[in-house]
């Protein structure tokens, strides 16, 4: 049971891009995650006959929105609204409350919390003050009743915007959210680390009645007290969780009938609620000797004994994400088995999907690839042994570079960037 659903970057408008190989049911389940994703949070709602359903983050763009997302969104509104649920958006700017309100004809139990105006909700007699964190610190509702001021609960909720285009470069030009650090021209808004600076310096965001909320696809550490918001459905495999949303209870199921008594604890019950319909997964597979079928008999005993894709008594099939799987090769430092198996990819690929079959699991291998994330550092000067004016002199100056870079304290690029860069380096080398 949760009081209040909070959801971040349903972004309706914006499918996830559907592989041209992939079969009708997998493009299928694939086109629908996003909608699938947000529906899930809305039952929960309803479920739970949650109070208040807070949405931030991206919901639709006015500049590419079609008639019958907005109407889905308006209707999932009113659905709400008759359970006695109401929405909230938090948006950062409020010229977007009044685009989104136009698009779905103002619905009466739509609100909207902007970085000036926050939002005071009522539930079960219980006063909760909904701020958006984009906004000056210290921002509260604006109240003249002794009464009314008295602080209950007070929810301050930030987000950022880090690989909302499933970008896996954006890490290298994101702000550093675990150091606090962003560039001078980085755009509102600010970083986790900064947002938690900001509340700690603040009176009213630091009061012990406050809960700090931070919405991001980026998979990094938060600060000490703010609570990951996490999106109702990734995007690729490179962000950090599959997707969800999660519930705050402040009233006790039994005392809803009766008398609402205050949750004392109503913080730890910040609980989890999947929502995802579409799973991103890598399996290490490590390198056989022989062909494509060898390999793809390898990949195929790793998916069945990791049990990927598979119903059980408690979760029928039809309830299963669809699991997008990448089988990553590993091929130790061995730069002709990596070059090999770049060669019989596609083949492998065939023959693992000719064993898919829908009405028995729910798997879809989209790639197979030699591993960019091994390390380099066997084949370095210092364990090697190169000899000047030699290939293995080339590869372990190569893996000494990549190895500095891995070490300092200020890389260039990620670690994980070098790495694969210096393998498709070797790999060209020996290729040619």
């Amino acid at each position: 049971m949760a009081d209040i659903i909070f959801i971040f970057d349903p972004a309706l408008d914006r499918p996830i891009p559907v592989p041209e190989a992939a079969p009708p049911a997998v493009g299928e389940a694939i086109a629908r995650a996003v909608i699938d994703a947000f529906d899930a949070a809305v039952a929960a709602a309803k479920a739970a006959r949650s109070a208040a359903l807070v949405i931030c983050g991206r919901v639709l763009d006015p500049e590419r929105a079609s008639p019958a997302q907005a109407a889905h969104l308006r209707q999932a509104i009113l659905d709400l609204a008759a359970g006695g649920c109401r929405t909230v958006v938090i948006a950062d700017e409020t010229t977007a409350c009044h685009d989104l309100a136009r698009m779905l004809g103002e619905p009466k139990s739509l609100s909207f919390v902007t970085p000036l105006a926050p939002l005071a909700v009522d539930v079960h007699g219980i006063t909760v003050e909904l701020v958006s964190a984009h906004g000056p610190a210290g921002t509260t509702v604006d109240t003249t009743n002794a009464e009314a001021a008295v602080l209950q609960r007070r929810i301050i909720v930030g987000w950022d915007t880090a690989l909302w285009n499933a970008d896996r470069w954006a890490r290298a030009r994101q702000p550093a959210d675990d150091r606090g650090e962003r560039p001078a021209d980085a755009q509102p808004p600010r970083s986790a680390s900064s947002f938690a600076q900001a509340a700690l310096a603040s009176a009213a965001w630091s009061h012990p009645g406050t809960l700090w909320i931070w919405g991001s696809r980026r998979p990094h550490s938060l600060p000490v007290g703010v609570h990951h918001l996490p999106p109702l459905q990734a995007r690729s495999g490179h962000e950090s969780v599959a997707g969800g949303c999660r519930g705050l209870t402040f009233v006790d199921p039994a005392d809803r009938t009766g008398l609402a008594v205050p949750k004392a604890d109503w913080r730890s019950s910040w609980q989890e609620i999947a929502t995802h319909r579409v799973v991103w997964r890598t399996v290490s597979v490590e390198s056989v000797a022989g062909g494509d079928e060898e390999l793809a008999t390898a990949i195929w005993a790793a998916l069945e004994a990791a049990a990927i894709g598979r119903s059980t008594a408690a979760t029928p099939l039809a309830f299963l994400p669809i699991e997008i799987v990448r089988c990553s090769i590993e091929c130790g430092t061995s730069v002709a088995r990596r070059v090999r198996v770049a060669e019989i990819a596609a083949e492998t690929l065939a023959r693992v999907r000719d064993l898919y079959d829908p009405k028995s699991f729910r798997v879809w291998c989209r790639e197979v690839f030699a591993a960019p994330g091994e390390s380099l550092a066997p084949l370095g000067h210092a364990r090697s042994g190169g000899r000047p004016g030699s290939t293995t002199s080339f590869s372990s100056a190569l893996a000494d570079i990549v190895t500095a870079i891995e070490h300092s304290p200020a890389p260039p690029i990620p670690a994980d960037l070098a790495r694969e860069a210096g393998w498709l380096a070797l790999e060209l080398v020996e290729s040619t």
